[in-house]
């Protein structure tokens, strides 16, 4: 009985060495002893664990682009023809079909279509604060969703947004361009006619960003500095055929509502260069030449930036139709 007193009292001893802590020591047969002895054994220290932190997301996560549908490509499509005819988003129709510069189709293909962009009217908001947001004409934002002059819209109301100049001149720069050359001075007419609308706010909330010159159809338009051709297309509903010119310094020429175009994208064009031909493509009545200059992104009104006009090719009063 003594030799278990002892047994009992070091099984005791080794527990109360641990604390509170229930462990189960392994037990040995000991040589001269009537009972199985147990043999400590300390706990083994936990893994060391290497503290990884998470990386830093660089930016914000684009947002994945949602398909709503699908077209099939017909003969003769461009991915502005089709965006301007499905009223879906340039870009996001670029990212969701994977498409690259000079982004060629085929007949045949099918493209799928992302979700249409759109506006729900607040307050206070106009038709052309609306169309100056989203850098998209007046003239088609009101013909995409039915509106009829004055243009009237209600708060609340959902408006679908096409194509912007904006995003058309982000899409055809997506490619590398050359640079374009230096400056020659000022700016030269891009065609001989008479104007029909100037620069800025119209009757019924409307604004044109430049100025409109008419003149017969088939004239020749001619560029208005050194610059590189960034757009040269059909896919801004508006404006018809389409000539979009980078210049030195952040300029940036466009020629609307042409009839036949004489350049493509990249190329470098010079001064005075016949770049198209005037037509009345677009949402025009009668053959004229839409003319902008922009600094950037701002428009500016060409009229202080070109020479002098001729008595007869005087512009029209302000509040002219535009």
């Amino acid at each position: 009985m003594r030799g278990l007193a002892i047994a009992i009292g070091l099984l005791a001893g080794l527990s109360g060495c641990v604390g509170n802590e229930q462990v189960a020591f392994p037990s040995s047969t000991v040589r001269n002893s009537p009972l199985p002895v147990p043999v400590p054994r300390m706990k083994p220290p936990p893994p060391a664990r290497k503290l990884v932190m998470p990386a830093k997301p660089r930016g914000r996560p684009a947002r994945p682009v949602r398909a709503t549908g699908s077209v099939i490509v017909r003969p003769g499509d461009t991915v502005y023809g089709i965006a301007r005819r499905t009223g879906v988003s340039l870009k996001q129709l670029v990212q969701l079909n994977g498409l690259k510069p000079p982004y060629l189709l085929h007949p045949g293909d099918r493209l799928k279509l992302p979700a249409q962009q759109r506006h729900r009217v607040r307050r206070g908001e106009t038709l052309y604060r609306i169309a100056d947001r989203y850098d998209v004409p007046v003239r088609e934002l009101a013909v995409v969703n039915g509106l009829k002059p004055p243009y009237v819209i209600r708060p609340g109301q959902e408006l679908v947004i096409p194509t912007g100049r904006g995003e058309a001149m982000a899409v055809a720069g997506a490619g590398r361009l050359p640079p374009p050359p230096p400056r020659s001075g000022g700016f030269g007419w891009p065609v001989i006619g008479r104007i029909i609308a100037t620069f800025g706010p119209k009757p019924g909330g409307l604004r044109n960003d430049g100025i409109n010159i008419a003149a017969p159809r088939g004239a020749p338009v001619r560029a208005t500095d050194a610059g590189v051709v960034a757009y040269a297309g059909d896919g801004i509903r508006a404006f018809g055929k389409l000539i979009l010119i980078r210049h030195g310094n952040g300029w940036v020429s466009a020629y609307a509502h042409n009839d036949e175009l004489l350049v493509h994208r990249g190329d470098v064009v010079r001064r005075g260069q016949i770049i198209a031909r005037v037509g009345q493509t677009g949402l025009v009545d009668s053959p004229q030449l839409h003319f902008e200059l922009r600094r950037g992104k701002r428009p500016v009104d060409p009229l202080r930036h070109l020479p002098p006009l001729a008595a007869d090719h005087h512009p029209p009063k302000a509040g002219a139709r535009g």
